[in-house]
């Protein structure tokens, strides 16, 4: 099931640690090269966060505990350990 408010909420969280020119950067590199679009991320959490590893390095566990506050904030919902798990969660009963 896509998400657009979910895509938004990354969104978000990606320009907390940069600006909209490195988030436009990021989501061209993912849908051009990973063929993912920020819509899809519901579907595709793992492929997501091994996306943001190999662009952030040792640095993306700081974009994936924004991404999880920003998603309990907006959904109401706890905080999962991890952001996959947080996703499917999210996204179980929707489907």
């Amino acid at each position: 099931m896509k998400d657009k408010r979910l895509g938004e909420l990354i969104i978000s969280a990606i320009n907390d640690y940069g600006d909209e020119m490195l988030a436009k950067a990021l989501l061209w590199h993912m849908e051009n090269k990973k063929k993912m679009n920020i819509d899809e991320i519901s579907e595709r959490p793992e492929e997501f966060v091994a996306f943001l590893k190999d662009v952030y390095g040792p640095f993306e566990h700081f974009i994936e505990e924004r991404i999880i506050e920003k998603i309990s904030q907006e959904y109401g919902i706890p905080k999962e350990n991890d952001l996959v798990t947080m996703i499917k969660k999210l996204f179980e009963n929707k489907s």
